[in-house]
């Protein structure tokens, strides 16, 4: 007889629910392994060796990976120069002693060497640039023997393209900086147990009675003249069939869902890459310089065993 309670408690779930849980908690370990692994051969050197067991000991040094590039130092630009000169346009006359004069631009005494000729000025040659603010052909005021000079501030610009400067620099950069470090956690797994049992069972049962009564008896009379005879015949037959079947189906599924994603890095970690990226190191290895067309930067390949 089928009995529902009896066919459900033979099925262990424990060792399907539990073995599936299993998975999961083997497979979160194996992924920390592997972060582990890739932190320490990624990262650092080998450590040291233990002579008594063989085994590797802690980390080495980081490792480092160093570029070169130029650095401009300088931009290209356009230098312009300036040149002042003292246009004379009138000399005057009168000037007896060059000392005695006196230049101003804009109220502002200005240093110069005054060449006089026959009482005029001929040349003025200025000691000293006058303010930038003033514009071309200003005029210079003159104080002295005598007035009615008229000369001119004469402003000569000339420009030149400047190349732009660079220094060859090199840093060191721990790689473990430069690349995402795998901390893959598992962030929910369902679970789905289905169990489907049909049962069928099946009876049939048939029974034939025939009565068949075979026998085979004559009885006869003979006498005051009469003569008769009777023969009597009898069968007898009883068939009896029943059958029974009972089938029992089960269907099992189980359906697993997990769902991993990027864990957030841990504390330790963290302080470890801050440690990192604080030995950062950039230097000059060579000093400025204009960058030519066959000049660049580049990357410089690390050795395997420089840290």
């Amino acid at each position: 007889m089928f009995n529902p309670a009896s066919e459900l408690s033979s099925i262990n779930f424990g060792s399907i629910i539990g073995g599936a849980l299993n998975a999961v908690v083997n497979a979160q370990k194996e992924s920390a392994e592997t972060t582990v692994s890739f932190v320490k051969r990624v990262g650092f050197m080998p450590g040291k060796i233990d002579p008594k067991t063989g085994r590797e000991v802690g980390v080495g040094e980081p490792i480092n990976v160093a570029f070169a590039y130029d650095k401009e130092v300088s931009p290209a630009h356009i230098s312009t120069t300036r040149e002042y000169q003292v246009n004379v346009k009138e000399g005057g006359s009168g000037f007896t002693d060059p000392s005695n004069i006196v230049l101003k631009i804009n109220d502002t005494e200005i240093s110069g060497n005054v060449t006089l000729k026959d009482g005029a000025i001929e040349s003025v040659t200025l000691n000293a640039n006058p303010p930038e603010n003033v514009e071309n052909d200003t005029k210079i005021t003159v104080e002295g023997d005598e007035s009615g000079a008229d000369l001119r501030l004469k402003i000569i610009e000339a420009g030149r393209a400047v190349p732009a400067l660079y220094q060859k620099m090199k840093i060191e950069v721990p790689i473990l900086t430069m690349m995402p470090i795998p901390f893959i956690k598992i962030d929910y797994t369902d679970i789905e147990f289905n169990v489907k049992i049909n049962s069928v069972a099946n009876t049939s049962s048939s029974e034939n009675s025939n009565t068949d009564i075979k026998s085979d008896t004559t009885v006869g009379y003979k006498g005051w003249g009469i003569n008769a005879s009777t023969t009597l015949n009898a069968s007898f037959s009883n068939q009896k069939a029943s059958s029974s079947s009972e089938e029992v189906k089960k269907d099992y599924s189980l359906n697993i869902k997990v769902h991993a994603v990027q864990d957030d890095m841990p504390a330790g970690m963290a302080k470890i890459l801050d440690i990192l990226e604080e030995n950062i190191s950039m230097k000059a290895i060579s000093g400025p310089a204009a960058k030519t067309e066959n000049s660049g930067g580049g990357s410089e390949k690390k050795d395997d065993n420089q840290s």
